[in-house]
């Protein structure tokens, strides 16, 4: 069964109508999971599923200090078991998480995880009036339990306007994406790439500039090749946190 059905499925097998999160304690005791998380050293991980004898055991890395990610990582691991994924033992890194996974197997757990943290049907809705900015994110993130890249990623797939999202960390992009109305028109900075020195993002992680909304940026600080042809007028709203270096950019376009 495909992660998006499987997800919808367990929503209403539980009756589950408000905060989804709230309710993987329960499930994890209705199929007798056995569940524990730990502080481990290895920022990198973040979970496992293992398959022992007459037991299923899911482990959290909680020495993210990110409830929101905790959160995924839960919802990832539930979603090895509930798709029947063969296996004795998945260990999950940062790479098998989020929207830069390459295993099928993780991205299958992702687009469950994505669907049931966040149904379509609870989420679609309020993107229909809410503008695309750091406030609907950080409602999203609150509202959900989740992580903020985690909320604003899966509103891009929602979202018929044309937007994109950076995230970089320390100068340099680690994942990216864009809205449906965006897919074919541009090609955005790659992933590795270091953001442009004169980019609002830039400038936001080294010194104490805020933004308070889109302001316009010159093309070429994110886009490699416009392949309409036609004029494109971009704006870029950048929120850093310095402490770890990471910076969220959020391009709006218009095309002229």
């Amino acid at each position: 069964m495909r992660p998006l059905v499987k997800a919808q499925q367990l929503l209403r097998d539980f009756n589950i109508t408000t905060i989804p999160a709230l309710s993987i304690t329960q499930i994890f005791a209705h199929y007798s999971i056995i569940y524990d998380e730990m502080e481990y050293d290895d920022l990198n991980y973040m979970g496992s599923l293992i398959r022992a004898e007459d037991k299923v055991i899911i482990l959290v890395n909680t020495d993210i200090k990110n409830a929101g990610r905790i959160n995924f990582t839960k919802a990832h691991e539930l979603g090895h078991f509930t798709l029947n994924h063969r296996g004795q033992k998945f260990e999950c890194s940062r790479a098998d998480l989020f929207d830069f996974a390459r295993k099928p197997l993780e991205i299958e757990a992702n687009q469950f995880a994505k669907e049931f943290l966040l149904p379509e049907q609870m989420v679609k809705p309020i993107l229909m009036s809410a503008p695309f900015d750091f406030d609907t994110i950080q409602s999203i993130a609150n509202g959900f339990m989740v992580s903020k890249i985690v909320a604003v990623f899966r509103m891009l797939e929602f979202h018929m306007g044309n937007y994109a999202v950076i995230a970089s960390k320390n100068g340099v992009v680690t994942h990216l994406g864009m809205s449906k109305g965006l897919i074919g028109k541009v090609n955005l900075l790659k992933i590795g790439s270091s953001i442009d020195n004169k980019s609002f993002a830039r400038e936001c992680l080294i010194s104490n500039f805020r933004m308070n909304g889109y302001s316009s940026i010159d093309v070429k600080a994110w886009i490699t090749k416009n392949k309409l042809g036609s004029t494109i007028a971009l704006k870029e709203y950048s929120r850093a946190d310095k402490s770890s270096g990471s910076v969220l950019t959020l391009l709006k376009m218009d095309f002229l």
